[in-house]
């Protein structure tokens, strides 16, 4: 029977590094042993936490990294015409964003497809209602009120939207007035218009498309005049101007004629010269000095070496007489016909006795008399300087080239120029006329404006990976680099553990002396736990007789 004082030797294999006591607790050096497998296991957990934080972050880098860019499909947008464009992609299961401003966003592969969807079914984001509020209204039960509204609204949209037409308008609002008849004569309402324009790209727009759209808008409304049209650009400044183009005062009226009298000729000059060398083609300046004082004179000039006959006068005087003396005194008998005195008067010849001539010429100095009425505001000088494209020519590489016009073409041009403008030597008139490279400032606007959208999404996607591999390295210094320095300490620290353990710690010995320590242990439990046997054990062997 095998027991604990019976000699036997236990193999390496055999022994548990962990010593316990007769009460199956653990003594202090075998839990020394544990801790390190502890760690171990601990360590393992921690490092693949690391690491799974690590691939979570940077999938999530990369996935937000290669998320596609958005673009707007229509931006300014009422919340009612947004709420119809959400609910059409909503149908459609297309992504989508919504920003500020009545902008929504989709994928930039999606763009036209979503804007023909939308166009296809009807949908108008443009905030402009025509005449279709007719069809989405029951007109049962409306009030005549109602009603007059709704056709003011169609109206203003659809003038809107033929406004909105010209290249040089990005988007236009209308404000309408109807004409309201009363009873009253001094009641009428005429009917007026305010039209806001937000031009594109920048541009300027030309004096005969604002009469044009004063017109449009005229003659779409009843009993609407032209002069009752205002045109106002998105910046305040008044497009449209009814008033007569002559001053009424100096100061600041005196300078909007002088602008006015510049840009009417301007206009003029550059149209004829665009039928010449291109739309675009020609840029023209005009500086007008113009008469500030007002000017009323009253000359008379007289010329001494002529002389001129001003009035004429000739009489002739002759005096006649008879013979004889006067008969008799006057009288009844004297007087009564067929007296004596009549036959003896018939007898008798008359003579003459005297004969005057006389003429009265009256002359009078030449003399001009002048009444010159100067009104300020009168043309005193012009100047006109234009600038004209030139000749593209285009080499084997694809790359133009400008030439300037000839002098030639620079000398008709300048002629045509002096003609349209009305010049006038005497006045000190000047036309200066060159030939340049001319730029389209609308096509640099839009190009500009798509050159810094591309930048945008360019250093977007630059971003991106850039802040990926930036946590990616912190990642790595910060938790990766700590954890795997604390590793290899620890590991270090074990091993010299176990050096200095072998030595003086009986938890480190060899295999064989813990078998032997373990002997040892079981023998002296066993001699506590049975003395008397143990005493009998040790006197045999003491004594084997």
């Amino acid at each position: 029977m095998a027991d604990g004082l019976t000699p036997h030797t236990q193999t390496a294999n055999q022994m548990n590094p962990t010593l316990v006591d007769p009460g199956n607790h653990e003594i202090g050096q075998g839990a020394t042993i544990q801790v390190p497998q502890v760690l171990a296991k601990y360590r393992r957990i921690m490092l693949f936490t690391a690491a799974s934080l690590m691939l979570a972050g940077f999938v999530s880098l990369v996935l937000w990294s290669s998320e596609k860019p958005y673009r707007s499909v229509y931006a300014g947008m009422a919340e009612k015409d947004a709420a119809s464009v959400v609910e059409l992609l909503q149908k459609e299961h297309i992504p989508y964003r919504l920003e500020g401003g009545g902008t929504v966003m989709v994928p930039e592969d999606q763009v036209y497809q979503v804007r023909l969807k939308l166009a296809g079914q009807g949908v108008t984001p443009s905030g402009n209602t025509g005449f279709e509020i007719f069809d989405q209204s029951n007109e049962f039960g409306l009030s005549d009120f109602t009603r007059k509204i709704n056709l003011q609204r169609a109206l203003q949209g659809e003038l809107a939207r033929t406004i909105e037409v010209m290249p040089q308008v990005h988007t236009a609002r209308i404000h309408l007035v109807l004409a309201k008849e009363s009873a009253f004569a001094e009641r009428d309402r005429k009917a007026t218009a305010s039209v806001m324009l937000q031009l594109a790209g920048g541009q300027r727009l030309p004096k005969k498309t604002v009469v044009a759209i004063q017109n449009l808008v005229a003659a779409s409304i009843p009993n609407l005049d032209q002069s009752s049209v205002s045109v106002v650009d998105a910046s305040g400044t008044l497009l449209s101007s009814n008033e007569k183009e002559a001053p009424m005062s100096e100061g600041q009226t005196m300078q909007e004629y002088q602008g006015k009298l510049e840009q009417r000729m301007e206009q003029r000059i550059s149209g004829m010269l665009e039928q010449i060398v291109g739309e675009g083609q020609a840029v023209v300046r005009v500086s007008a000095d113009i008469n500030r004082e007002f000017v009323d004179q009253n000359n008379t000039r007289y010329n001494p070496d002529e002389q001129v006959l001003r009035s004429r006068k000739s009489s002739t005087e002759q005096r006649t007489s008879t013979s004889g003396a006067a008969l008799g005194v006057p009288g009844l008998a004297s007087n009564t016909p067929g007296a004596n005195g009549t036959a003896n008067n018939a007898g008798t010849q008359p003579k003459d006795l005297a004969k005057r001539t006389e003429d009265v010429n009256n002359f009078e100095i030449s003399s001009t008399q002048e009444h010159r009425v100067i009104p300020f505001g009168s043309i005193q000088k012009l100047s006109v300087a234009t600038i004209v494209g030139g000749h593209y020519k285009t080499d084997d590489k694809g790359e133009q080239t400008f030439t300037a016009r000839s002098k030639e073409e620079i000398a008709d041009i300048q002629k045509l120029i002096e003609r349209a403008m009305g010049f006038d030597e005497d006045r000190g008139d000047t036309v200066s006329v060159q030939s340049m490279p001319l730029i389209d400032i609308a096509s640099v606007v839009d190009s500009e404006a798509l050159t810094a959208s591309e930048n945008r999404v360019f250093y977007m996607q630059v971003a991106r990976y850039s802040l990926a591999a930036l946590a990616l390295l912190l990642l790595a210094w910060f938790v990766l680099r700590p954890l795997a320095t604390r590793i290899q300490e620890s590991a270090a620290n074990d091993d010299e553990q176990n050096k200095a353990g072998s030595a003086n710690n009986p938890n480190h010995l060899t295999n064989e002396a813990m078998s032997r320590l373990a002997n040892m242990e079981q023998v002296k439990h066993s001699i506590h736990q049975e003395p008397d046997r143990a005493n009998k054990v040790f006197r045999e062997w003491v004594d084997p007789a």
